[in-house]
């Protein structure tokens, strides 16, 4: 794996090309739903009330979700 991209490469060093495959089969609210799971669990762990707090933690949730799908090599691992 290169540090750099964080994406597993072939065996001669070129990054393997059906890293992406898996997104494209995903449903379309799938990743939504995720963004909602992580705002749930923020919201557990630093509740607020006011409306620009919880649009605050939406872009969290949103912004983390974002890094782990582009770093993601498989829809298991």
């Amino acid at each position: 794996m290169d540090a750099n991209n964080w994406r597993p490469n072939a065996p001669n060093g070129e990054p393997t090309m059906d890293t992406a495959d898996w997104r494209t089969q995903l449903q379309p609210g799938s990743r939504q739903e995720i963004v909602n799971k992580i705002m749930e669990t923020l919201r557990q762990h630093l509740p607020c009330s006011s409306d620009e707090g919880l649009n605050e933690l939406r872009k969290i949730a949103i912004r983390f979700e974002e890094k782990i799908y582009t770093a993601a090599t498989s829809q298991t691992t």
